[in-house]
Formats: structure tokens, C-alpha cells, sequence
């Protein structure tokens, strides 16, 4: 099931966050995820949502021990078949339930798209609006 919420001028809003991009809600999607997080391949995060400008990743604790805000994801890949299989690079603006002394569960973690191809952003953005536009 896909989901956005779309205010003034086709950009999400969501009280007093207003965003560049649309954003996708990818729940339920077939969307598979992995990065490098300093010298080690993560690849059990699940994307949550997407936009041109970046995604939300839900990472397991195990994962995400020494990730932090400002944190920078490398080779970070997106795997679906309406998308370009190329490594991007993110960087962690947002990290939600992350707490001392919790060794299970997952973090929600905001990234920001950064080294990405003008080219890559629109194919990204194209297949963002091609979903939002499906909903009933």
C-alpha cells in the first residue's frame, strides 16, 4: 500500500514540515535496502519512504549501534525494479528512538540524498509521483 499526504503546491505537509520533494510511503512495498555504515555492509534495513531528496530508513538496533545524527550512509543502494540500481550516498539528518542502554528494536533514521545526479533525482521523483498518482 503506498500513501502520501500532498499540501500546498504538491508538497507534503505534515504540520509545520514542509518538504522539497513528494514523498512515498513505501510500507508493504517490495523495496530492499543497504549501505556501508563506516566498514561494515548493512543490508536488513527497510526503507519506509522515499522522495527525490532522500528516504526514511527503519534500521535494527544491531545495525545501528554507532550510527548518529550528521552520520554519513555510503553506497547506499535502493533495490526495486522501477528504480536505478546505482550507489547513492545519504546523510543522517533525522534519528528517532535511539536511546542509551536499548540493544533491541530498530531506529527510524531521516536521510538527505547528497552526490546524487540531477538524473538519478528525477527518475526517483518520476517513480514517487507515477505511485502517488495510483491511489484511489
Amino acid at each position: 500500500m503506498y500513501s502520501s499526504t500532498l499540501g500546498e503546491g504538491g508538497l507534503e505537509a505534515k504540520g509545520s514540515d514542509r518538504r522539497r520533494y513528494t514523498r512515498l510511503s513505501t510500507s508493504g512495498g517490495s523495496y530492499d535496502v543497504s549501505f556501508q555504515l563506516h566498514d561494515r555492509l548493512v543490508t536488513g534495513a527497510r526503507l519506509v519512504n522515499i522522495s527525490a531528496g532522500g528516504c526514511g530508513l527503519e534500521i535494527q538496533m544491531v545495525d545501528a549501534w554507532d550510527l548518529d545524527s550528521g552520520g554519513v550512509l555510503e553506497n547506499l543502494c535502493i533495490l526495486h525494479p522501477d528504480l536505478p540500481c546505482v550507489p547513492l550516498q545519504g546523510l543522517v539528518v533525522r534519528l528517532l528512538g535511539k536511546v542509551a542502554g536499548k540493544t533491541s528494536g530498530y531506529v527510524l533514521a531521516g536521510v538527505e540524498f547528497s552526490l546524487i545526479t540531477p538524473f538519478v533525482q528525477e527518475l526517483i521523483q518520476g517513480h514517487v509521483e507515477a505511485h502517488c498518482n495510483q491511489e484511489p
